[in-house]
């Protein structure tokens, strides 16, 4: 699947690649830092370095091993990173308040913002980064408070304080652009007919799982469904009644599946549903469960619905025309054998 429609999956291998790559660099620079800071290191520096080298070491580690653990690596190491600049930035403001106006750690501070946008989905990115600005800006308060600032530390704290508001805000609007870029993909990959997806999009998204089927051996399985007699549907009953039956199908399909499935529509009266996770022993109970709801559907004057099914699971050397290939065929042969079916290809 592209990157840019698996923005926020934490397993996406872009993402863990970036950050496989960030990790060791931090550990890297951390222990740089401590060797060159000589006898002049403050306390804040002394305990955290050490712990940053080895934390973000030990992070990637993790991440190499257990690409799953991405979904908690990824916020930790953004947490310690945040951790040690406040614990920085407080020690000069509220303690030792440094000859030069700044040490060089407030150097790293915008690092938070831009790693919170490539980490965290957009709306959390902004208010992680607000939050971030206003407790440096309380520090600094406190720190006026008790009065041992000179004007070499206010004229720092002004140009930090202006460079941070400009990357904050630069940050809202790489936001917005990124949210109305997302949506013009969404609404490209969209039938507009049903609100599903449609079949540019499961074949994206198939080439994303597919690739997870590859490298880490996780089952999918892929369910293809036909409505039954639907010609017979429109000749009788009009376009207008079609369109209707169709909605009621893809309402029946998005209600009777898991968040983490999608049901898409492959065009007319075809759909079809990504199971994710999901096995053929454990994709046979929905299929009936989801052709049982399509039987008991009701959309006037039409006197009854049915649907033939198609299942097939994933292969490691699959595509996603291939996938879909096998679960078709599966399909053609319940609709041979007699409508209202489901078949295992």
């Amino acid at each position: 699947m592209h990157p840019t429609l698996d923005l926020l999956d934490p397993l996406n291998p872009l993402r863990r690649r970036m950050a496989l790559v960030l990790l060791p660099l931090g550990g890297v620079l951390a222990l740089v830092a401590l060797l060159t800071s000589g006898q002049g290191v403050d306390p804040v520096d002394r305990r955290f370095l050490p712990l940053l080298a080895l934390g973000f070491s030990a992070l990637a580690l993790v991440l190499l091993f257990r690409p799953e653990a991405a979904s908690w690596v990824l916020p930790s190491a953004h947490a310690v990173v945040a951790l040690y600049l406040l614990a920085t930035l407080g020690y000069q403001l509220l303690l030792a308040p440094n000859p030069l106006g700044l040490s060089p750690a407030a150097f790293w501070f915008p690092f938070v913002y831009f790693s919170s946008f490539l980490f965290f989905p957009s709306g959390r990115a902004v208010r992680l980064a607000v939050i971030y600005l206003l407790s440096a800006f309380l520090l600094a308060l406190f720190g006026g408070v008790r009065g041992h600032f000179h004007p070499v530390h206010l004229n720092a704290l002004a140009q930090f304080f202006g460079s941070n508001l400009a990357y904050v805000l630069l940050l809202y609007m790489l936001v917005r652009i990124k949210e109305g870029y997302l949506e013009a993909q969404l609404d490209a990959h969209k039938d507009f007919l049903t609100g599903l997806r449609n079949r540019r999009y499961a074949e994206l998204i198939l080439e994303r799982e597919l690739a997870r089927v590859q490298r880490y051996g996780r089952p999918l399985s892929l369910m293809v469904l036909d409505l039954d007699d639907f010609k017979k549907v429109n000749d009788t009953f009009g376009h207008d009644v079609g369109d209707q039956v169709l909605k009621a199908l893809a309402r029946v399909l998005e209600g009777g599946i898991r968040v983490s499935d999608r049901a898409v529509r492959l065009g007319g009266e075809e759909f079809a549903v990504l199971l994710p996770e999901t096995e053929l022993a454990q994709a046979l109970p929905l299929a009936e469960r989801l052709r049982q709801a399509v039987r008991a559907l009701s959309v006037p004057p039409v006197p009854g619905l049915s649907v033939s099914i198609g299942l097939a699971q994933a292969a490691p050397t699959d595509s996603p025309l291939s996938l879909l290939k096998r679960a078709d065929e599966a399909l053609y042969r319940a609709k041979r054998k007699g409508k209202n079916r489901v078949e295992v290809g």
